[in-house]
């Protein structure tokens, strides 16, 4: 039995390594034949519709006319749909079917300094500032370099450079507040107070100091995040406000309310809400079911004290199951609390590692080929392997006499 057992552990492993060594390798080709026309615009090639999105610069093509019409204090028509859509194709290129913004004017904050660049130059000092800020953090919470160039090149990563989203930063973002959190806690909460720009994905952190009573990360983490705040309402004033409050509201609704496409955005989709609408389930019975797996969520976070070796990874996925709207881009801090988990385990990877590793990559294939969403799945599997007791190691016999 214990050599069949053996035999398993070698399949796993094996049929592990060669499918993340293949998938990934196919996943890094792709990446690669999609961003290479982009450095064209750095030796003056017009801009064109860039792959796998088919708009400039994917989803910067959303962001910088944001921050250029925040230069014109135009908040109502960047929460108007018709009249944001317009704007761009007057900006960028006509004929093309923009996606609209609807993050609030806390996340303009970013794109009003870029809007004073060329878009090109944006669009490439966005992407460098991301990583390199994002490196930085991991380095400064103690990641070991090969945890982070595995994270920062895993699917989530590479489908989050293509978008030009804020996956990457945000990942380390909520690595860092956790890891620094424990030991500086100001700066650990200070850091989660940035989630003011994005805040679906750092809704379970003040909950997680509450129950440890980390004062100082609470009391930085509401400092950062009013000053986000009030800095926004002294550069924008509050017609930026009223329109994300009364416009914007409506536009996210409308996206919410809209039926589940796995050809679109939802098929990228992480969050339990558009699980089940892909299953069919009404936005009114899919909202409740978001709230009752929320506070499940919560309930089982309070539940017990996590150890450190654990805790990221745990809140990582918590965080996506807790969170109403995320996306495949935004499972960053999952990948590389993947990566930790397989150094802490002298890199040995099975079949169920590569699966959840390479997800992001192709879950959209998946959606596709199911007409579902099942991300959250995915996120469960992980979330139940770290909450289970670690095996005990082996006790060598004793010596006989």
């Amino acid at each position: 039995m214990s050599r069949f057992c053996a035999y398993l552990r070698f399949i796993d492993r094996l049929g592990g390594t060669l499918l993340l060594l293949t998938f990934w390798g196919v996943l890094l080709v792709a990446f690669a034949q999609h961003m290479a026309p982009r450095f064209d615009y750095l030796v003056g090639a017009p801009i064109a519709p860039d792959m796998p999105c088919g708009k400039p610069q994917c989803d910067f093509s959303v962001f910088w006319p944001a921050g250029v019409l925040s230069v014109q204090k135009a908040f109502s028509v960047i929460y108007t749909p018709h009249l944001f859509v317009a704007a761009v194709k007057g900006l960028l290129l006509p004929g093309i079917s923009y996606e609209t913004f609807f993050y609030p004017p806390t996340a303009l904050l970013i794109f009003w300094p870029l809007a004073h660049l060329p878009f090109e130059a944006a669009a490439f000092v966005w992407f460098l500032s991301s990583v390199v800020c994002a490196i930085a953090l991991l380095r400064i919470s103690r990641f070991e370099w090969p945890v982070i160039l595995v994270g920062l090149l895993a699917p989530a990563a590479l489908l989050n450079y293509q978008l030009n989203q804020f996956g990457v930063i945000m990942g380390a973002i909520f690595l860092a507040a956790i890891r620094l959190g424990e030991r500086r806690g100001f700066l650990g909460g200070g850091l989660a107070g940035l989630f003011a720009i994005k805040p679906q994905l750092g809704l379970l952190l003040p909950f997680l100091w509450a129950t440890q009573r980390n004062l100082p990360a609470l009391v930085g983490f509401i400092f950062v995040l009013s000053g986000i705040v009030l800095f926004s309402f002294c550069l924008f004033g509050m017609p930026a406000w009223h329109a994300y409050l009364t416009l914007g509201r409506l536009q996210s609704l409308h996206i919410l309310s809209a039926p589940f496409d796995p050809h679109g955005a939802q098929g990228w989709g992480v969050s339990i809400y558009w699980m089940v609408r892909s299953f069919g389930v009404s936005p009114a019975g899919a909202n409740l079911f978001q709230l009752i797996s929320a506070l499940l969520v919560l309930a089982y976070l309070l539940s017990r004290a996590w150890p450190p070796d654990r805790l990221g990874t745990v809140m990582v996925c918590l965080s996506l199951l807790v969170t109403p709207y995320a996306n495949t881009p935004d499972m960053v801090a999952f990948s590389l609390m993947l990566a930790e988990s397989a150094r802490q385990r002298g890199w040995r990877i099975g079949l169920l590692d590569a699966l959840l590793f390479l997800w992001p990559g192709i879950c959209l294939v998946v959606s596709i080929a199911t007409g579902h969403e099942l991300t959250p799945l995915i996120v469960l599997a992980a979330l139940l392997r770290a909450a289970l007791p670690a095996s005990p190691p082996v006790l060598p016999a004793p010596a006989q006499e």
